[in-house]
């Protein structure tokens, strides 16, 4: 053979990166090139044993064995390089933990994996190889046919990377960058490239949750944020700030904030927001803003930040409203501490004055300016070691209202002390009594010397009950106004308490005003026919809720019927009776039963009480008599209200039977005479203590019942000029110009005025024969019967102290009807 027929045996080239690529095709290659020469060299050899027929065969034999000793070299060479070669790319996949490599057949089946998608997807080698590429994916994309899609992209585009979420063999989901390579000729297939980006997720995740946080908090503020870079640009705002300036943070970000808020150009916000970004120090503005219809106060803060500077905006104008309301209150205040007839100073905790009135300054005959900012006993020095001093220091250091009656240090004469201690330090009314305790203590005279101790004791509450009720009155109008302004549990249950310590003391001044009333022979009854249904309808609404507190049971049955009564004075003889019952039993129940019986109408209220010892049968009727309460406990009541009922029985006549067993209960009925039925209209009434407006004068000498009535008229929506006088209430309306719609004035003021008089003189300052005199009602703490005359000749309603908020709405109800 020539040279030329052995060039197909030379060895093969190096293939350092072919050799990768296509290591089992060389190898091929040489086998057929070594069959052929091993072929070649077989019919040589033959050649050589059957004729050796020259020197030039022996040549060419020796050639062959030559050009076969070098393709088994060459494919030696080969075999080695294809080790190395795959020794190399096994070191790499090995290494390649962070990445599963596998190879996929064009069919979908996985023909290889890596070490690193062992450890990434969880199957082994063996597991994984021969199965579809599907197990990598959830049945919901298998279903929708995801991983044909990839391989049909893949081809279609050469390339294709995405990010996704993988199954792993455990149930879990890994989620990782793929990239799917087609491979290209005999070994046709894909390569997949999957890069763990899971843990890279989970801190993305995180992060873009921190950031939503982050947002949300911004977001939940009251406050609009806008944030500037250092060019003045907005770069971020929440969305309260979108609120006051109608744009999203898309249309916002990037715009200069005098762009966004030309009014800000050129203002003191401009200087003060280039001021944090220059000097890099918090600065702040309450700024006004006037619209057309509307003012709108803004509380400015702005703060130096990394970026630049945060702008807050706070509206504020809710409680710029309420400074000036607060001052506007002040004000009302102090005209009506300069027009009362009371004498009043306040002091701080250094005992300083700080406000004294114009009555106090006659009183002393000192003007306010040489006394303001000077301590008490600077001032007047006898005070010290006074008993009025004593009081002061006393109220001040319990917190507690104290009202005190002493002789003056400085004027030498009795006066009248109400000292209300708060967190500015002493507020002090006082007024001269002097005449009064003469009267008092001839009163006290007159008791002793008596001789019926009964007559005494009206007499002595006809005359105290006008002061006692005062300071009561204005406790009880005052914790009405406070409701809806105490926040927190603790403050509700100690105003809860306070109530009912009032409606106590309401209570015992209300039975012995109805004792002393009745005494005195001024009650007189309003006979008329009284529809039982709605009076039992009331009792039970009132008392159903305290029955239910104790465990009671309350039944009420009311009969379809009528009586000949007067209408609140049955009610305060069954009310006087149910509370009676309730103060009495601890369990079981309470019934309220109406029933015709011998041509008259009975009303029983029934318990299962403690029962009446038969000798006690006709005691209970006494005033201060009580069944099983030695120890006066105040929760059993105070011993009246059976006495009020046998008074008013007799009264009406209205007679009231009792029968009991002890340890088993009471019943208590009334006979009433049978009426003509009628159909109880619904009362307008309540409606009308709605102010809408209306315009109400008040008159009265006490200062602290003055402003809790002009708070609660205030509170029900009425225009309200307060006075201690008819002639500083004739002056007010001089200057206001509107006609009254309502007069309530006190009966007993000042230098023996009354309230009679105070309305006489502002109806005189309307008279018009052709309209209505203006409505109006006393309010008085007087028992006798004088005022109640003078109060019906002047067509007056009237009204007794103390009274609640709600008997007083119902008072003016009745008063202007439907008006």
């Amino acid at each position: 053979m020539t040279k030329q027929q052995s060039a197909p045996n030379k060895p093969a080239d190096n293939r350092t990166g072919g050799e990768l690529d296509r290591p089992a095709q060389s190898e091929a290659e040489l086998r057929a090139r070594l069959a052929e020469l091993e072929q070649e060299n077989a019919r040589l050899q033959s050649v050589l044993s059957a004729a050796c027929t020259g020197c030039d065969d022996l040549l060419t034999v020796t050639a062959l064995n030559e050009d076969l000793r070098t393709a088994f070299n060459a494919l030696e060479r080969s075999r080695a390089a294809h080790a190395d070669s795959e020794r190399r790319l096994r070191a790499i996949l090995d290494s390649a933990v962070g990445h599963a490599i596998l190879t996929v057949a064009p069919d979908g089946r996985v023909t290889s994996w890596s070490p690193g998608a062992v450890r990434i997807l969880g199957w082994s080698e063996e597991e994984a190889r021969g199965r579809p590429v599907d197990i990598l994916f959830p049945a919901e994309e298998v279903a929708a046919g995801v991983p044909d899609a990839l391989r049909v992209r893949a081809l279609a585009e050469g390339r294709i990377q995405e990010e996704r979420t993988f199954c792993h063999r455990d149930a879990f989901t890994v989620w990782a960058a793929l990239t799917i390579l087609p491979l290209q000729g005999d070994e046709e297939g894909f390569l997949w490239i999957l890069h763990d980006r899971s843990d890279e997720r989970r801190i993305e995740e995180a992060i873009a949750d921190a950031r939503r946080r982050a947002t949300d908090i911004l977001d939940s503020i009251d406050e609009a944020l806008v944030a500037l870079d250092g060019d003045y640009r907005v770069i971020y705002q929440n969305r309260r700030a979108e609120q006051l300036d109608h744009q999203s943070l898309s249309a916002m970000r990037g715009r200069l904030l005098w762009e966004a808020w030309p009014q800000l150009a050129g203002s003191d916000l401009e200087a003060l927001c280039r001021k944090t970004m220059t000097e890099r120090q918090p600065t702040a503005i309450e700024k006004r803003f006037d619209g057309e219809d509307t003012t709108l106060w803004l509380e400015v803060r702005f703060l130096p930040t990394p970026e630049g500077v945060g702008c807050f905006f706070r509206d504020i104008t809710m409680r710029k409203r309420a400074e000036e309301e607060a001052r506007a209150s002040h004000e009302r205040a102090v005209k009506i501490l300069e027009s009362i007839n009371d004498a009043f100073y306040a002091v701080d905790h250094e005992w300083r004055f700080t406000y004294i009135n114009r009555k106090a300054e006659q009183v002393w005959g000192r003007s306010r300016d040489t006394l303001l900012g000077r301590r008490t006993w600077e001032a007047f020095p006898k005070i010290l070691g006074s008993e009025a001093f004593e009081a002061q220091k006393q109220a001040l250091r319990e917190g507690r209202e104290m009202t005190v009656e002493v002789v003056s240090p400085t004027m030498g004469n009795w006066v009248e002390a109400s000292i209300y201690p708060s967190s500015d330090g002493l507020s002090v009314y006082f007024r001269d009594i002097t005449a009064r305790r003469q009267a008092q203590q001839a009163l006290l005279q007159a008791k002793e010397a008596a001789e019926a101790a009964d007559l005494a004791k009206g007499k002595f509450l006809a005359a105290a009950s006008h002061d006692l009720r005062q300071p009561l009155q204005a406790l009880l109008l005052f914790v009405d106004v406070l409701k809806p302004h105490v926040q927190g549990s603790q403050g509700a249950n100690a105003l809860m308490h306070l109530g009912r310590g009032l409606d106590a003391l309401k209570e015992l001044l209300d039975s012995l005003l109805d004792m002393s009333r009745l005494d005195a022979g001024v009650v007189q009854p309003n006979i008329e026919n009284v529809s039982i249904i709605p009076l039992f309808d009331h009792i039970a609404a009132s008392y159903r809720p305290v029955a239910a507190a104790k465990g009671l049971e309350l039944h009420v049955l009311a009969c379809n019927a009528a009586a000949r009564t007067d209408r609140t004075l049955l009610t305060r003889m069954v009310r006087n009776l149910v509370e009676n019952a309730l103060r009495y039993t601890e369990s079981g129940r309470i019934d309220i039963e109406c029933r015709r019986a011998g041509g008259r109408l009975l009303i029983e209220v029934r318990d299962t009480g403690i029962g009446i010892p038969p000798d006690h049968l006709e005691r209970i009727w006494e005033e201060f008599h009580q069944v099983g309460n030695p120890e006066r406990d105040r929760n059993r009541g105070l011993g009246l209200g059976l006495a009020i009922v046998r008074r008013l029985s007799q009264l009406l006549n209205h007679p009231v039977d009792v029968t009991s067993k002890p340890g088993q209960g009471t019943s208590f009925v009334i006979a009433l005479p049978l009426g003509r039925a009628i159909e109880t209209p619904v009362s307008a009434a309540e409606a009308a203590t709605a102010g809408r407006g209306r315009f109400a004068v008040v008159v009265d000498d006490d200062a602290i019942v003055l402003l809790g009535l002009e708070t609660i008229f205030r509170e029900w929506g009425y225009q309200v000029l307060v006075a201690g006088s008819a002639q500083k209430a004739v002056e007010g309306l001089s200057r206001m110009g509107r006609r009254p719609d309502l007069i309530i004035a006190d009966y007993r003021l000042r230098e023996g005025r009354y309230g009679t008089e105070a309305v006489a003189r502002i109806r005189a300052l309307y008279d018009d024969p052709g309209s209505a005199p203006i409505p109006g009602l006393i309010l008085t703490g007087e028992t006798g019967p004088d005022c109640e005359r003078d109060a019906a000749a002047h067509g007056l309603g009237i009204i007794h102290k103390p009274v609640t908020p709600r008997q007083l709405s119902h008072a003016l109800g009745e008063l202007l009807g439907g008006v």
